[in-house]
């Protein structure tokens, strides 16, 4: 999705899930100057600094407990094939694709073959 600004390979979003949205809006507000920038769905809050769209702030889904934390998602071309390569280099697939607010896309997360939890997307726009 280079004409939205997003590079494939790089990290292009970041996606806090906590379950006070309201503070941690205003701590990163205050700390680095995030703000607000819209909310595509309900209980989804973008933030940015400037034009500049970097992340979201969400509630835990249902069933999805544990403490508040960060996921960085990498931008790809194709998710579908970007999947099916993570997983013969051993990646497991813990969400399957799911479209995005606004048809702006979809995502996934994988956990790479060392445990660690990453954000996979392919955008067709953007959605804050």
């Amino acid at each position: 999705m280079g004409q939205q600004g997003y590079t494939p390979g790089d990290f292009g979003w970041s996606e806090l899930t906590t379950t006070n949205a309201a503070d941690a809006l205003s701590f990163y507000g205050s700390l680095v100057g995030w703000e607000k920038k819209g909310e595509p769905a309900p209980g989804y809050h973008c933030f940015g600094r400037g034009d500049e769209m970097l992340g979201g702030i969400t509630q835990p889904q249902e069933g999805c407990g544990g403490p508040p934390r960060w996921m960085p998602y990498i931008t790809v071309e194709n998710l579908d094939a970007t999947l099916a390569k993570a997983t013969e280099l051993g990646a497991t697939t813990i969400l399957p694709p799911m479209p995005l607010p606004e048809d702006s896309g979809h995502i996934a997360i994988i956990q790479d073959p060392q445990g660690v939890m990453t954000g996979l997307a392919q955008y067709n726009k953007k959605a804050c």
